[in-house]
């Protein structure tokens, strides 16, 4: 998620999809800290949407691609602003010495 791609606050950009291989989509507006790329499917027994990559307790399902993409996004969103906090000078204990 660069800079210059960004959202303003409390707003979530025009999601694009690219099929995948595997029956999913993948949501190249959704970027994680590490580099990978958004994918959503509903390839389940259910046909219900989900995060593919979800590791999150509990089995998330959406009514869309759209809202199931929201929440990658907002999943996203959350991990790098921890990474961000965590890598934050403010965050260091230094209180040993």
């Amino acid at each position: 998620m660069s800079q210059d791609s960004e959202p303003l606050p409390g707003s979530s950009p025009t999601f694009t999809y690219e099929r995948w291989r595997h029956g999913g989509w993948y949501v190249p507006e959704v970027r994680y800290p590490n580099g990978a790329i958004g994918c959503v499917s509903r390839n389940y027994p259910d046909h219900k949407w989900r995060i593919v990559c979800d590791r999150r307790p509990g089995d998330t399902t959406y009514r869309s691609r759209d809202a199931a993409a929201h929440a990658e996004y907002d999943l996203a969103r959350a991990q790098h602003a921890d990474l961000a906090s965590a890598n934050s000078p403010a965050s260091v204990d230094n209180s040993f010495q």
